[in-house]
């Protein structure tokens, strides 16, 4: 065999021995990360994708880069979760949906606005809720302990509470403070606006965005969404500005990652 076609050889065999996901690499360095699960922002971060995997998430020092990883400078910048955006899936009091819901091991989510309703929904099933109780301020104690103990998410859906709105908000604080999940309900209308009313029902916005990414993952069932982690789906938003001190920054996207790919 020739030396050109040993060459050749080599090559070839090198190509298809190195890993298709390190030549597809990136890497965002240096950001804030507002990783979803609670914790503080973590400065000078690391997070590398390949596929549509977040494969490493954390300190720049602790997270290696493969050496063919496109880097992306998050200096200044602000790194989070892309939003989850709750739906109900169960409308009104629809018995044979819970119960097949709760079958089929899905979430039941269904939409509230009263509280006969949410014990109704909640006595035949309900992993969660869409909408909130504004019909009345006084939440039983021992509600809102059950609430948080089986872990019912809510998302109040303040966007839609129309004359309701200033109860709904009310509740929706007391809900938070007695340690009940939240989530975030756009409703069909702009997702942003409702994390900014839950803002104004008293949450703080870091405790939003947890509402609106891991929290809602959490409702929907879906293990590979809402934080910034390694072995999640590569969805997230670099922000210019901090969200943790405005949450109407979570609009100042200056690049979006859906699925690993870099959308501008």
């Amino acid at each position: 065999m020739g030396k050109c076609a040993i060459l050749a050889l080599a090559l070839l065999v090198t190509s298809a021995c190195k890993a298709p996901e390190e030549s597809h690499s990136k890497a965002i360095l240096g950001a804030v990360l507002i990783d979803g699960s609670g914790g503080p922002p973590l400065s000078n971060s690391m997070v590398v994708m390949a596929g549509d995997r977040i494969r490493g998430a954390g300190r720049a020092s602790t997270v290696p880069i493969p050496a063919q990883a496109d880097k992306i400078n998050g200096g200044g910048r602000f790194l989070v979760p892309a939003l989850v955006n709750v739906t109900p899936n169960i409308q009104g009091r629809d018995e044979a949906a819970f119960a097949k819901a709760r079958e089929a091991l899905r979430p039941a989510i269904g939409r509230v606005a009263t509280l006969a309703d949410a014990h109704w929904m909640l006595d035949h099933g309900a992993t969660g809720f869409v909408g909130m109780i504004r019909d009345t301020e006084t939440l039983d104690p021992d509600l809102l302990a059950k609430l948080r103990d089986l872990r019912i998410t809510f998302a109040p859906a303040l966007i839609a509470a129309g004359a309701g709105l200033e109860i709904a908000k009310r509740n929706t604080l007391r809900l938070f403070q007695a340690g009940v999940p939240i989530a975030l309900a756009g409703e069909g209308a702009n997702p942003l606006r409702e994390a900014e009313l839950l803002v104004e029902a008293g949450i703080p916005p870091l405790d939003v965005i947890v509402a609106a990414t891991r929290n809602g993952a959490a409702a929907l069932h879906d293990s590979e969404a809402g934080t910034i982690q390694a072995g999640k789906r590569a969805n997230l938003l670099l922000l210019s500005a901090n969200p943790a001190e405005d949450i109407r920054n979570l609009a100042r996207v200056e690049l979006r990652v859906v699925d690993g790919e870099i959308v501008r």
